[in-house]
């Protein structure tokens, strides 16, 4: 049974109906093209629902578009990332330009967890801006690979890459790392529908091609490659 976490449901959201709608191959490219893509995101709505590390990742981009409470970090962490082992509990979370919130009291660091998970959050958005952007760097997946924060696993019945944060790292890698994981196996797919709000940074996925300027049904500010 594959258990589907409330982030992909999100990221996911009316496309169950989602059918190809097959024109014959005497059609034109065009309607070839179109039953490409359609299949493709079909295979990548499987590859969506069941995968935990994109579920993961996908949960941090949407519940943190608020200020996100210290027991949600912190159960965030255990769920996505400790207790799937792919890290030990770290004792500490940190991000560049932000306070070091050590997690034995962390209670109290309402206000520091919030400007920390914030920061996290906008350094992710544009990791992924440039992932989705027409000329991409492709620099989180080059990081992810050359620091380790990802390693190859082959098991009885599949092979594939897996998330291996460290506990010393900054939370956003932590969350690219997840990202990572998945992408890396399959990266045009991921490139060719997937969308990242430029000013609010929600991941989201669409069937049909999008103009850069389509715009975010929530902030209006959906738009590949343009920086926050």
């Amino acid at each position: 049974m594959v258990l589907v976490s409330n982030s992909s449901k999100i990221a996911v959201a009316g496309l169950r109906s989602t059918r190809l709608s097959v024109r014959s191959e005497t059609s034109g490219p065009g309607a070839r093209a179109d039953v490409g893509r359609a299949r493709s995101f079909l295979a990548l709505r499987a590859r969506m629902l069941s995968s935990p590390s994109l579920a993961g990742a996908l949960q941090f981009m949407q519940v943190t578009t608020r200020p996100w409470e210290p027991h949600e970090l912190t159960a965030w962490l255990h769920e996505h990332v400790v207790a799937p082992g792919w890290m030990k509990a770290p004792r500490a979370v940190r991000e560049p330009g932000a306070d070091v919130v050590a997690l034995c009291g962390i209670e109290d660091r309402r206000r520091e967890v919030a400007a920390l998970a914030e920061r996290a959050r906008r350094r992710v958005a544009l990791a992924l801006l440039d992932f989705v952007a027409p000329n991409p760097e492709g620099g989180f997946l080059r990081a992810a690979l050359y620091s380790a924060r990802v390693r190859w696993s082959v098991a009885v019945d599949r092979a594939g890459w897996l998330p291996a944060p460290r506990e010393s790292d900054f939370l956003s890698d932590v969350v690219l790392s997840l990202f990572a994981a998945e992408i890396l196996s399959g990266a045009e797919l991921y490139r060719s529908h997937m969308t990242v709000c430029a000013a609010c940074g929600r991941v989201a996925f669409a069937q049909e091609a999008r103009p850069r300027g389509a715009g975010c049904p929530r902030c209006d500010g959906e738009i590949k490659g343009q920086a926050l």
